[in-house]
């Protein structure tokens, strides 16, 4: 949502395919060798070394270094928000309906911890249904 959001702000658009691996770069500057990267550690496939070293030659080290803390952080979000059962919040789950079908983020195992079904694209700009803390006030 955020690369959504944020390429909007800049007035492009970001090929939201790249963020599953089934598009290139995503309409990025160095988008190829970046979802490279990102997908090869994420998956610890063996060209992981193979990635770094292209992603550090068009970008150098200190990016390099950025797109690493990136991907540790996305991993880490995204697998803690899974085993813990948290689900989206109602704005999220509004604003990203209809992406999250066409990119089959519904199929993914932590599309369970949410009802989908509840999901109304029309409530997307909602800003009253932001994150909220769970628990006693």
């Amino acid at each position: 949502m955020l690369l959504r959001a944020s390429s909007q702000q800049l007035g492009t658009s970001a090929e939201l395919d790249a963020t599953v691996g089934r598009g290139g770069g995503g309409g990025i500057e160095h988008g190829e060798e970046i979802v490279r990267f990102g997908e090869a550690v994420t998956r610890g496939s063996s060209d992981v070394d193979d990635a770094r070293a292209k992603l550090r030659g068009v970008l150098g080290d200190a990016a390099l270094i950025d797109a690493a803390a990136i991907v540790g952080i996305f991993n880490g979000l995204v697998r803690n928000a899974d085993f813990s059962g948290i689900p989206l919040d109602d704005g999220t789950l509004h604003a990203s309906a209809e992406f999250r079908g066409e990119l089959g983020l519904n199929d993914y195992a932590g599309a369970a911890n949410t009802e989908l079904g509840r999901a109304d694209p029309g409530r997307a700009g909602d800003l009253s249904l932001g994150p909220r803390l769970v628990g006693p006030a």
